[in-house]
């Protein structure tokens, strides 16, 4: 038996410097995330601060104006990923 593993195209991924997984503005932009019904999102601990890795390019350009709007500009913007 052959196991199958369903592997997701990463949109692209965004890290927000001196913000942590467990900052207030951090958990606010998650419920609100998931309050839209949106997709995946796997969250890391990057090389300076929090990292948000998206599966659809809407959310990552969301998350982008959010960080924005708050004044926390992300450090790295990834292309997609050609799975």
């Amino acid at each position: 038996m052959v196991k199958r593993i369903k592997e997701e195209g990463m949109a692209g991924a965004l890290e927000f410097e001196n913000l942590r997984k467990d900052d207030p503005q951090f958990e606010v932009w998650l419920e609100e995330h998931r309050a839209r019904s949106a997709g995946k999102l796997r969250i890391g601990r990057g090389s300076k601060g929090v990292r948000v890795m998206f599966i659809k390019t809407a959310d990552m350009a969301r998350w982008h104006g959010w960080a924005e709007a708050k004044g926390r500009k992300p450090l790295f913007r990834e292309g997609s990923d050609s799975r």
